[in-house]
């Protein structure tokens, strides 16, 4: 009875020791580890391999840097998929700003004669914005209630409030309220498949706005269920969800 017991604990710990031994590199293998991997793969030139991996990464792991973004264009614009390498070129902007990346989006729009990739100075400084939106913020609150400190001085010293400096916090007041609702970042999306057709309305028999093909790029403004609305060409169309990968961390 005894010898049966010590079997039977012998065999359960054999297969739990062969469980861990089976298991533990895949338990092992860290994000950080799949990123340094990876990134030997494309030192190596191994361009797909380490693709997939820095996919795996950023599906999977939800850790993704500019460095490994960057590198996931330059492999798809390497394989001609200039529609993939826009998106992560669109998505290293979003995480560093880069104001170079910018020229090289345009460049390679231009090449394939995309719509949607036209930048100006108002647009970049508004992403600066964005991206410094708390500070910038805080910032604009500070000054407001330094200026609402001055008024009250003024008012306690000559007994009224001069009607430019009235009008002067009432500007300072209005310019912030549009700047925080009207200057909002809107995602946009990069076109997934060719031969799309825009619609007027979110409805197959609305009229048709234009029929347009992968790799453009469309401001999102809202969505109904499976359509979406989106800013083409300085007017408003619906095109289906699946037909559209948002550009967004």
């Amino acid at each position: 009875m005894i010898k049966s017991q010590n079997r039977k604990t012998k065999l359960f710990l054999l297969f739990i020791l062969s469980y861990v031994y089976i298991s533990f590199p895949a338990l092992c293998e860290t994000p950080t580890e799949k990123l340094q991997l990876a990134d030997s793969l494309f030192n190596q030139k191994k361009y797909t391999q380490s693709f997939e991996l820095y996919r795996q990464i950023q599906l999977d792991d939800k850790k993704v840097s500019s460095a490994m973004l960057l590198k996931m264009a330059f492999i798809k614009e390497g394989l001609g998929d200039y529609t993939n390498a826009l998106y992560f070129l669109n998505l290293y902007y979003l995480k560093t700003y880069n104001k170079r990346v910018l020229k090289k989006m345009e460049n390679l729009a231009q090449q394939n004669k995309l719509s949607g990739y036209n930048y100006d100075d108002a647009e970049f400084f508004l992403n600066l914005y964005h991206q410094y939106q708390l500070q910038i913020d805080l910032l604009f609150l500070s000054l407001i209630l330094l200026y609402f400190a001055f008024l009250l001085f003024q008012k306690r010293k000559k007994k009224s409030i001069p009607l430019a400096q009235q009008l002067t916090f009432i500007a300072i007041l209005l310019g912030v309220f549009l700047l925080n609702n009207f200057a909002r970042e809107r995602t946009k999306a990069i076109v997934t498949n060719s031969n799309i057709y825009l619609m007027k309305g979110p409805s197959p028999g609305s009229d048709v706005v234009d029929v347009i093909s992968k790799g453009h790029r469309v401001e999102i403004l809202d969505q109904d269920d499976i359509w979406v609305k989106v800013s083409w060409n300085d007017d408003d169309a619906y095109i289906k969800a699946f037909n559209l990968m948002p550009v967004k961390l």
